[in-house]
């Protein structure tokens, strides 16, 4: 049976529609990633979910006796509490258990006969109990979680107040973790959580035995959790199984059968509208006027159009007005504290034109304040910092707190661009899916993804050959996370950037400077070759050095390789199919993937399941055949 169930969900605000007979099912054990664009009511659905919002019409249900748990973007605490006695509020149950225990207890002790066996009775129903949600291993539990979001004792004894806005999502993340309820609703979980805790909270949930729902648009992690993608587009829900990567892939198919028929479609239009033109006024007008009335219904309601219209992405271009010189950036004897802890010292840096680096370490171990420093925006201890000539320097502060909250859209990004056109301004907005009224906003009703897009729009317009980016990403919705990346991959400047988003390093950066207190590495090579280099140190290349000292190692020596056996390729799975049977049974194969993906997209609960699970088969099975295929080719 399903946790929960929304069954033909209307949802809408004003004139807004959200949700229009939508339908959705999630079964213990799932992990289900829910993406969509921004402002398409991803975060409502959970207000449904957890009854905090009523829809106009439909229902949602939830199985007898399962709990909720939603990851809030803005949590509360008491002010009184520090960090421990904060996460321990959330073990009042587990207390209250112990506490009733103690009290049977001493009723025990005086009791006798009948009155003793019915207490002690009693006292073994809440013994079980006790022991079912973790018992004496309380406090075990709680510090583990929270040096696992990245608490550590530092942090135990400091009152709630004084915490950061990251720190306390990280405190709720932990407090919700330790609750374990049977459905976790997670709302951009790793937003403020650095590598390390990213990892943490993947494993933990990958053992975690309840149902996930989660909003991200951290693609590595719905890759490594998921096990079904719902996308949330055109007020329904689309479900598919498997991945983020998977999902992509039935998207592209998806996509291109749609474009198809939205080219046959608009060619057809087309013809339609020639011929009420022609024949508007003259002895066919009625027929001409029949026409147009059919034409203007399918242009109001046909799905092709629309699912087209909806699947067309952000498009950017980052150019820039001049080139820079050879030598970028000189950092020489760099040493900088905070609060009386060295955060690097005596870094020795050198940036090139063109290079892209991505910036990494534990959460407050000085990314942000490097980049600031760099800036001159932050004092630096000891060293100097030295930029190149014809630098035109683009900032992205991820705080996103430099705006006049009283400005519309299009007056925010016309500040300080006085010689810019409104159109230049209102083209480069809509380029941010910014159109029509929505740039007459004022910028205190934006969200924090659209803040994030206006300040894109900035970078856009201004065209710099410098690009310095703290955590980009983390206000973007997936489809936006691509189109920024598509436009930084075509950028002929320099990308200095601060990022936890692991696809998105990948893809952006070819270097990396890893912040590890008191030093400073700089890894020549992308994020995928440094976790790589972490995991294997001994057989890794040896491409780190510590920037801020002087280190050379010779590369380990090359063992040589045993001479390869020869394989028998009757041994393998599909060893003994010719290529032609090969080639048949792989068209037989996607054939069939397709119809369970079509099949999939109209199921819920165990039926999903059931068709998930051949639809995993399929996968496997075309795996395989596939390797076997390319495996003859070599």
């Amino acid at each position: 049976m399903a946790l929960v169930t929304l069954d033909n969900l209307h949802k809408s605000f004003g004139d807004r529609v959200l949700f229009d007979g939508l339908n959705f099912a999630i079964e213990k054990g799932e992990r289900v990633g829910l993406i969509g664009d921004n402002g398409q009511g991803k975060t409502t659905l959970f207000r449904a979910i957890e009854g905090e919002i009523k829809p106009e019409r439909g229902s949602v249900a939830i199985a007898r006796g399962a709990r909720v748990g939603h990851l809030e973007q803005d949590p509360t605490f008491d002010a009184s509490n520090n960090v421990m006695d904060e996460a321990e509020l959330a073990f009042a149950e587990l207390h209250q258990l112990s506490h009733d225990l103690r009290e049977l207890e001493h009723a025990m002790a005086v009791q006798q006969d009948e009155a003793l066996d019915r207490t002690l009775k009693k006292y073994e129903t809440l013994q079980h109990q006790f022991e079912s949600a973790g018992g004496y291993a309380w406090r075990h539990r709680l510090e583990a979680t929270l040096q696992g979001v990245g608490l550590g004792p530092e942090f135990w004894e400091q009152n709630v107040a004084t915490l950061s806005g990251g720190q306390r999502s990280r405190l709720a993340l932990a407090k919700l973790l330790i609750n374990a309820p049977d459905l976790l609703l997670l709302d951009e979980p790793t937003n403020h959580l650095d590598l390390a805790a990213i990892d943490w909270l993947e494993n933990w949930l990958l053992d975690f035995s309840g149902a996930v729902l989660i909003i991200s648009h951290d693609r590595y992690l719905l890759d490594r959790l998921a096990t079904r993608i719902v996308w949330l587009t055109r007020k329904q829900l689309s479900s598919y199984p498997g991945n983020y990567t998977a999902f992509v892939a039935q998207r592209e198919v998806q996509e291109l059968t749609q474009r198809r028929q939205y080219e046959e479609q608009q060619a057809d239009i087309e013809k339609q509208k020639e011929f009420i033109r022609r024949f508007g006024a003259g002895q066919r007008s009625k027929e001409a006027k029949g026409r147009e009335k059919r034409l203007n219904r399918l242009l109001a309601s046909d799905a092709v159009i629309q699912q087209v219209e909806a699947s067309k992405s952000i498009s950017l271009q980052l150019s820039t007005n001049q080139r820079a010189g050879d030598r970028l950036l000189t950092v020489r004897e760099l040493s900088k504290q905070y609060d009386g802890r060295m955060l690097w010292k005596d870094v020795k840096l050198d940036v090139g034109r063109g290079e892209r680096i991505g910036i990494i370490g534990p959460n407050g171990s000085g990314k942000t304040t490097l980049l600031r420093v760099l800036l001159g925006q932050e004092p630096l201890d000891a060293g100097e910092v030295r930029w190149g000539a014809n630098l035109s320097i683009g900032y992205y502060d991820q705080r996103l707190d430099a705006f006049d909250p009283e400005n519309t859209v299009l007056e925010e990004l016309a500040e300080g661009r006085e010689n810019r056109k409104e159109k230049e301004l209102r083209d480069t907005l809509g380029a941010l899916r910014f159109s029509g009224d929505s740039v007459e906003k004022t910028m205190d009703m934006l969200s924090g993804g659209e803040r994030a897009r206006v300040a894109l729009a900035g970078l856009l317009i201004d065209r710099p050959n410098v690009l310095i980016l703290d955590e980009p990403t983390n206000h973007l919705d997936v489809n936006s996370c691509e189109a920024l990346e598509n436009a930084l991959s075509g950028f002929e400047g320099t990308i200095l950037c601060v990022s936890h988003d692991r696809y998105f390093l990948e893809r952006m950066a070819k270097r990396m400077w890893v912040i590890e207190p008191p030093a400073l590495i700089d890894f020549d090579g992308g994020f995928d070759e440094w976790i790589r280099k972490k995991k294997s140190p001994a057989t890794a290349p040896a491409q780190a050095k510590a920037a801020s000292k002087s280190q050379s190692k010779s590369p380990p020596k090359k063992e040589p390789k045993p001479p390869a056996k020869k394989e028998n390729p009757y041994a393998r799975p599909f060893g003994r199919l010719s290529l032609i049977e090969l080639e048949k049974t792989i068209a037989q194969t996607e054939r069939e993937l397709a119809q369970a993906q079509s099949r999939f997209a109209g199921s819920i609960g165990r039926d999903a399941k059931q068709v998930q699970q051949e639809y995993d088969a399929l996968t496997e099975k075309l795996e395989g055949l596939e390797a076997e295929y390319f495996a003859r080719g070599e």
